[in-house]
């Protein structure tokens, strides 16, 4: 019966902290464990959770702490607050994890063991089929993963609930039971309850059917993963994260697919979770003809594609209007993260430098410097060109348009806009209008 009990996920001088709720699963991979001890120089430990959902719940924790003592194992107690929140089980999951990852790091605990087995599998899987997930989440539960940096352990995953059952009778182990089981109040248990007694019926094996399932995936989605990250390593994922779509688009769609998940999940802290219908959207929003598109996922992601870049915000940030009168040689700060400087003497750390001739100082000075406007125009020597084509022409991103400072001459003429125009000028001296992106 404990012929699919994984051994190798347990390891000879192994820290080892055991999530034991009181329950037939949890009480069995204790004693597995516990009569393991001596041969493998095993050091235990004890967490039990009190989610207080119940009355009884006291009774779970009183047998825990006593099955603890009787073993001489230590043990730790955790009672969760109760939290008006839509989503107790959420709420739950992550208070237990962050407990047991607490009490392992506090006390160089190397393993984390939690006693799934192959029913929960199951169970989690067809969840997770019906109400929809990721190619990842559709792996179900991992026998062997990580919290943070503390590895989890489920060496009972391929045990079925019947084999737990039939160990325990065997070797007399006490447990609690929850009366909680018993209700259909609980999605998991309807499962239970009512679909896998069909499963089995129409295949008795289904279980061992439904791992293999879980092994494919995993595997798929080891292949992806690895593909996944060979891309986004040429890319610096921030709060305004870009992506080259000529080399994005080259990518097979499902590789595309985890890409946005994992710069979506590291932007926003996984505090937005995207449906397939978002990434879907987001991946017709970039191989759009329009040259510019956005759209906003509830106000936590902005999506931005102009002409081959496709953007990831966080914030949406309004445009900063500016405009500022130059009466003579001086450095400008401007509210884009614009550095201006007007001066005699060239400095080769700006990115951009203007060469204006003259012959009167007067007739230079005073010099504007503002963001564009409607119906701003240039001239050039075949005659005048609005600025707008001129950066579609040139395929300048909106943003950029709109935050690029245009530098007019007295006379109310366009004479430099860095990287895109410069008026020819003649004289005999010279002042440099020095521009660069950053301080």
């Amino acid at each position: 019966m404990l012929e699919n009990f994984n051994y190798n996920l347990v390891q000879k001088n192994d820290s080892l902290l055991l999530a034991v709720s009181g329950g037939i699963d949890s009480m069995v991979i204790l004693d597995i464990l516990n009569k393991m001890k001596v041969k493998l120089n095993l050091k235990l430990y004890i967490a039990h959770v009190d989610h207080q959902t119940r009355n009884s719940s006291k009774d779970d924790r009183d047998f825990v702490l006593e099955q603890a003592q009787d073993l001489g194992v230590e043990v730790f107690l955790e009672s969760l607050q109760l939290q008006e929140t839509e989503n107790f089980h959420d709420y739950a999951h992550k208070a237990r994890y962050d407990f047991f990852y607490k009490i392992a790091k506090e006390n160089q605990i190397k393993k984390i063991v939690l006693a799934h087995n192959a029913n929960d599998l199951a169970e989690t899987i067809l969840m997770r089929i019906t109400r929809g997930s990721s190619f990842e989440g559709y792996r179900g539960i991992l026998e062997d993963t990580y919290y943070k940096d503390i590895r989890v352990i489920r060496p009972m995953l391929k045990m079925s609930r019947n084999d737990i059952e039939v160990y325990q009778q065997a070797n007399l182990i006490p447990y609690q039971n929850d009366p909680s089981n018993a209700s259909d109040d609980y999605t998991r248990n309807r499962f239970r309850h009512h679909l896998m007694p069909l499963l089995e019926e129409e295949n008795p094996k289904y279980l061992e059917k439904i791992n293999q399932f879980s092994f494919y995936q995993t595997l798929s989605y080891k292949m992806i993963e690895q593909e996944t990250m060979n891309y986004l390593s040429k890319i610096n994922i921030n709060e305004n994260t870009s992506i080259d779509l000529v080399n994005f688009k080259e990518l097979p769609k499902i590789i595309k697919i985890e890409a946005i998940k994992r710069i979506v999940n590291e932007i926003t802290e996984n505090s937005l979770e995207l449906s397939l219908t978002n990434i879907l959207d987001i991946l017709e929003l970039s191989t759009k003809k329009k040259p510019h598109l956005s759209f906003i996922i509830e106000d936590k992601l902005y999506v931005e594609k102009s002409y081959d870049k496709l953007s990831f915000k966080t914030k949406n940030e309004p445009l900063s209007n500016f405009l500022v009168v130059a009466e003579g040689f001086q450095e400008i700060e401007l509210p884009n993260d614009y550095l201006i400087s007007i001066t005699k003497k060239p400095n080769k750390n700006y990115g951009f430098i203007y060469k204006l001739w003259y012959n009167n100082l007067d007739l230079v000075f005073p010099l504007t410097i503002r963001n564009r406007t409607f119906g701003d125009k240039i001239k050039t020597q075949i005659g005048t060109k609005k600025l707008k084509d001129v950066f579609i022409d040139k395929k300048i991103p909106i943003k950029e348009r709109d935050t690029l400072p245009i530098v007019i001459n007295k006379n109310r003429e366009i004479i430099f806009v860095p990287g895109i125009f410069s008026k020819e000028s003649t004289g005999d001296n010279l002042v440099y209008i020095l521009v660069k992106k950053g301080k």
